[in-house]
């Protein structure tokens, strides 16, 4: 999906650029609408209605056009409920449901979609623009205005960059945010001018400008009922999700890693299907990657399974999935089991959202429980007192030296930090000490430190202003921001890479309601999380999963360093870009490559594998013609 608006301003060759680069997203079928001062364009994966539902889609007297990516789950119900207001269809597809919704009900037309979805709608009527972001972020939407007056959107950032007008220039607020936290958070992204339209949000364009405004946020509700009234509940819901996330024209699969989300939804799916449900799962080869597991869960429901061992050369395809991702990333390991899935079939299932809305990252949720307890007992109402003497202290500090013991002004900091719930955050997302000034000090370069940098917390200050418990705050973070910015994005461009649409059955609307009024404490009742989404799913499930501890999706940072990342970064850094344009500091990269391998050393490993992912990206982005993608890969190969 792509498009530009401008003053006077239709290419279509442009616009036919913009999507052949992202053809991967839809190599079934393309179409595109011009008209004065705007052109749309769409590559299509063929899902639902394969014969009639190419698009662009127009309303009756074609006065109204959509382009869209996505699904919407409850379009058939949607759709005769439009027809009983006299609306008339001329397809079956998803996408025509959209753009009379929006006939009906106008703007708020997005509140009614049960689904994932990113969409362009151009009114030519009104002479405007609109567009809009799913709920939960799950399917992308770029976009940038330039000097002239032009405006580009896009699915995928190599759509924009076609135009030779668009400045392709770092973000170098995005770049310290990508070092310390390993994504680009909320709007940014790594090129400046370049920006993310957000989860549940929606853009207005016209003459008059622009506008955007949110029109979805999850409430927290939480209801005196007894265990088993969630229990019950979450149980339909989840069936109702797979259920609906299983309407296709093609058949659906599972990614499948054998732990309690994805084991979830290949237990309910295996119930719907006919034929014995297909799943994928891939693992490292090492002790603690989880194709046992998976074995486990596709035996006990006889799925036809299949699996990749990704054992060695796990950076070789590096170049060409930073290309798919437009982002510098580390975690795109998906890349090689949606490799596999496209083999056979066109959309797969997964178990994302799961960890957020259920209480999955037991670390951090045991930490706010422990961070929760050490409150009461040390503060309970002298906390803003002690915080008022340690604000006083600190800046005396300032003011006379070294007149303040130093292991006394570590205590009245972590007095300092213990009051602030983004700064505990932070704490949580990272086990590195990276957010220290000091040693940002010492790896950024001339670029970076004259730049006026906005502090991390800022980013996820929002979350924390209001009345809500800490834990609370943790799970509406990492459901808006992590989840969306980090985890979604991979799993949207690692699937498209291969032309495989990427379902999130936990992310439906209805469960995502609903999830937000189950007490905390029902989901961390168990040491190893999601009590209450094992309570309902135990007589399903093998016990082998619901007694199965929390385990990531990654490759050890010290193997891999050792397996190929050193030698690779040895290639990469020792006359790197990001050195020579200003970015970073020679001294600091070699000083860590020619270490003697240390696992103590992990946290500086991390920054290398950082450094080589942006200097792989600012190769084939920043320096490479982006016309020929080819070229730069394997260049930076």
């Amino acid at each position: 999906m792509c498009g530009i608006v401008g003053f006077n301003f239709e290419d279509v060759n442009l616009v036919k650029q913009m999507c052949k680069v992202i053809t991967h997203r839809g190599p079934d079928d393309e179409g595109y609408y011009s008209d004065k001062n705007i052109t749309l364009g769409h590559k299509r994966l063929s899902i639902i209605d394969l014969h009639t539902g190419k698009q662009p889609i127009y309303n009756e007297d074609k006065s109204i056009v959509i382009v869209y990516n996505g699904e919407i789950y409850n379009y058939r119900e949607l759709q005769e409920s439009l027809e009983t207001k006299g609306h008339r269809f001329y397809t079956a597809s998803d996408t025509e449901v959209i753009i009379h919704a929006y006939e009906e009900y106008g703007y708020d037309c997005v509140n009614l979609l049960n689904g994932m979805f990113a969409f362009a709608i151009y009114d030519s009527n009104k002479k405007e623009l609109f567009l809009a972001r799913d709920r939960t972020g799950i399917k992308p939407l770029h976009y940038t205005f330039l000097e002239d007056g032009t405006f580009l959107f896009a699915s995928e950032i190599k759509s924009l960059l076609q135009y030779e007008k668009v400045k392709r220039e770092v973000d170098l607020q995005s770049l310290h945010l990508f070092i310390n936290l390993r994504y680009v958070p909320r709007e940014r992204t790594m090129f400046k001018g370049i920006k993310r339209l957000l989860s549940a949000h929606i853009m207005i364009v016209n003459k008059e400008g622009v506008k955007i405004r949110r029109y979805w946020e999850p409430k927290i509700q939480y209801s005196n009922k007894p265990e088993e009234y969630y229990v019950k509940k979450l149980r339909k819901l989840l069936e109702g999700s797979v259920k609906r996330h299983m309407i296709s024209d093609v058949p659906v699969g599972v990614s499948l890693s054998g732990g309690i989300d994805s084991s979830t939804i290949v237990a309910l799916a295996s119930q719907i299907t006919r034929e014995p449900l297909k799943t994928f799962c891939m693992g490292f080869g090492t002790e603690n990657d989880e194709i046992t597991d998976a074995r486990l869960v596709a035996d006990h429901f006889n799925t036809d399974h299949h699996e990749v061992i990704i054992e060695r050369s796990l950076l070789k395809e590096y170049p060409k999935m930073i290309w798919y991702a437009d982002e510098p990333k580390r975690n795109l390991y998906p890349y090689y089991v949606s490799e596999l899935v496209g083999k056979h079939v066109k959309t797969v299932q997964g178990g994302l959202g799961g960890d957020e809305l259920f209480g999955g990252y037991v670390f951090k949720y045991n930490f706010v429980h422990k961070i929760e307890e050490m409150r009461k007992r040390a503060f309970s109402e002298t906390k803003m007192k002690i915080s008022k003497i340690a604000d006083e202290l600190m800046s005396f500090q300032t003011r006379y030296g070294d007149m303040v013991d130093d292991e006394y002004l570590d205590y009245l900091e972590m007095i300092r930090v213990l009051n602030s719930n983004t700064d505990l955050y932070l704490v949580t997302q990272t086990l590195d000490k990276v957010f220290d000034s000091e040693y940002l000090e010492r790896i950024y370069g001339e670029k970076l430190l004259k730049e006026e940098l906005i502090p991390i917390r800022e980013i996820y200050r929002s979350y924390f202003n209001n009345n809500l418990s800490f834990i609370d705050q943790v799970f509406l973070t990492d459901f808006g921001v992590k989840m969306v910015d980090d985890f979604l994005l991979v799993d949207d461009r690692m699937n498209m890479v291969h032309s495989v649409e990427s379902r999130v059955p936990f992310l439906d609307g209805k469960l995502v309601d609903f999830a937000f009024t189950i007490p905390p404490h029902l989901k961390l009742k168990d040491p190893n999380g999601k009590y209450i989404l094992k309570m309902a799913m135990k007589d399903l499930l093998p016990k082998e999963v619901l007694k199965k501890e929390k385990r990531g999706f990654a490759s050890e940072t010290y193997e891999t360093y050792l397996r190929e990342l050193r030698e690779i970064a040895i290639q990469k850094l020792s006359e790197s870009n990001l050195v020579k344009d200003g970015y970073f500091k020679q001294d600091y990269i070699n000083k860590v490559l020619n270490e003697i391998p240390n696992p103590r050393l992990n946290m500086h490993y991390n920054v290398m594998w950082n450094l080589l992912t942006f200097e792989i990206w600012y190769g084939i982005f920043i320096n490479g013609d982006v016309r020929n993608p080819e070229l730069n890969i394997n260049k930076m190969g």
